[in-house]
């Protein structure tokens, strides 16, 4: 009757690992205050004079999430010679709460057992999340290491591509056969001794392992005994593939309002399950991996050395410069008129600003639809639309604007508020098209929007609005 029983450890969304522990009633004054400048003064202070006693003193007190913050707040080498004094009685379950870039900054300072211990004491999700950034022979080593259990969970979502739902979810869940009664579900719960010590959702399966409902735990105290946890159970479950990307994941809790879901592999066998606390992580780290990609900037900048930052950073400038260098190109085409008209390299780059001021407008507001789905194959002719048109209201507006303002500034060469006036239409209309078509273009070429975006709009409405604005110059003002 047990034979596809599954009993795992409870899910970090039950363990409440995200949140912050109660104080103890003897800790402290510290944490009643919660981690404060002048906590982090004094444990800075006590670093900078290596007084290792008054350090572990004030550490003492604080919970993992605490602890985090504090390793996050210091430098360095403060970071370093913290986790130094600490040595082994540092808390695992401070690790899954530290930024990324800290987190791999502090494991690089450990040795082997001290990693290993760590590990071991994570869920299999935490643990992956350490191991996925280690080098190849080190990643081996360390899992050979791991408690049985945790070596085949482990060994099992590394199989499974980077930012894919096999990677992000939990091994740590329970299951049962769906053929159950109420009474045996209850008696197994209460005399089970390996049963985790908190959880609230019990996913159910077929004999094949194939998850077909769950069951809350209040819905089920307050079943009938001799009821079947089939005709109980929420049978509206919606299965998620292992290889599904952790984007769509967030879009599918998102849709659904779910709490959890289910992850099955290529056969449709329960594999894991992936809670909200998960999905709340990833809508964050995406979020802020798209604001900084936009920017060409990374996550985790803050933490990171200046060399890293400097390496991190070059390979975007470089594109720019290239951008920049084609649209000087262009100028270049136009270098007689503007040698006779000195005035139009005082107004060109009024024009080309306009153009990306507004494509980006456009540009963040597309790559957070396609990121969140909301722009679909339905609705890509209305937004495209859409935004043409808001284009062309701001071109219109803001070419009276700038006509107006020429005319009062340069009213020898009247002619030149016509042409900025034309050119600062054109170019908006072009920006709010190029700021849409371009994200979508590349997200059907299966690249990231918001890694490539901005540098084509760069190149597109410098290079567009100079040549517009030059090229008409050149109509009007030597025929």
């Amino acid at each position: 009757m047990k034979k596809n029983l599954k009993k795992h450890k409870p899910n970090s969304a039950y363990k409440s690992k995200k949140t912050k522990a109660l104080p103890k009633v003897e800790a402290h004054t510290q944490q009643l205050l919660g981690l404060g400048p002048k906590i982090i003064n004094s444990i800075q202070i006590g670093l900078q004079e290596n007084d290792s006693s008054h350090v572990r003193k004030m550490v003492e007190g604080l919970d993992e999430y605490d602890l985090a913050r504090l390793l996050e707040a210091l430098d360095l080498d403060e970071r370093r010679q913290l986790v130094e004094i600490l040595g082994d009685h540092i808390d695992p379950s401070v690790f899954p709460e530290l930024n990324e870039v800290v987190q791999e900054q502090i494991i690089e300072t450990l040795d082997e057992n001290q990693i290993v211990n760590i590990v071991n004491e994570l869920d299999s999700d935490e643990a992956v999340e350490i191991l996925e950034h280690m080098d190849d022979d080190e990643q081996k080593n360390i899992i050979s290491r791991l408690s049985p259990e945790l070596k085949y969970q482990v060994k099992s979502s590394l199989h499974y591509p980077e930012d894919s739902a096999g990677r992000i979810m939990s091994r740590e869940f329970v299951s049962i056969p769906d053929t159950w009664t109420v009474k045996e579900a209850k008696k197994f719960l209460l005399t089970d001794d390996d049963l985790p010590d908190e959880f609230y959702t019990i996913f159910l399966t077929d004999e094949k392992m194939r998850p077909t409902g769950e069951i809350t735990l209040d819905k089920l105290l307050r079943a009938k005994a001799s009821e079947s946890l089939s005709a109980i159970m929420d049978g509206e479950i919606v299965p998620i593939d292992a290889y599904t990307d952790q984007e769509e994941v967030a879009h599918m809790f998102r849709e659904y309002g779910w709490k959890s879901a289910v992850v099955v592999d290529n056969k449709g066998h329960l594999v894991g399950v992936i809670n909200i606390d998960d999905v709340v992580h990833i809508v964050h780290e995406e979020a802020s991996e798209d604001i900084m990609h936009l920017s060409g900037a990374e996550e985790g900048d803050v933490y990171k050395s200046v060399p890293s930052i400097f390496r991190s950073r070059v390979p975007w400038l470089i594109t720019n410069l290239v951008a920049t260098i084609l649209a000087s190109t262009v100028v270049r085409g136009f270098e007689s008129i503007i040698a006779q008209i000195s005035v139009l390299a005082v107004l060109m780059p009024i024009v080309a600003s306009m153009g990306g001021t507004t494509g980006n407008q456009t540009l963040a507001v597309v790559v957070r639809a396609l990121a969140t789905k909301e722009l679909t194959s339905r609705n890509t002719l209305r937004m495209i639309l859409k935004e043409f048109l808001v284009g062309l209201m701001n071109g219109i507006l803001f070419a009276g604007m700038i006509g107006a303002i020429t005319w009062l500034m340069f009213p020898d060469f009247q002619q030149i508020s016509m042409v900025i006036a034309i050119a600062m239409l054109c170019n908006l209309c072009i920006a709010s098209l190029a700021g849409i078509l371009i994200p979508i273009t590349l997200s059907k070429l299966k690249v990231d929007p918001a890694v490539s975006s901005g540098v084509f709009l760069i190149a597109m409405t410098d290079c567009g609005g100079y040549f517009i604005f030059l090229g008409l110059a050149k109509v009007f003002l030597f025929p």
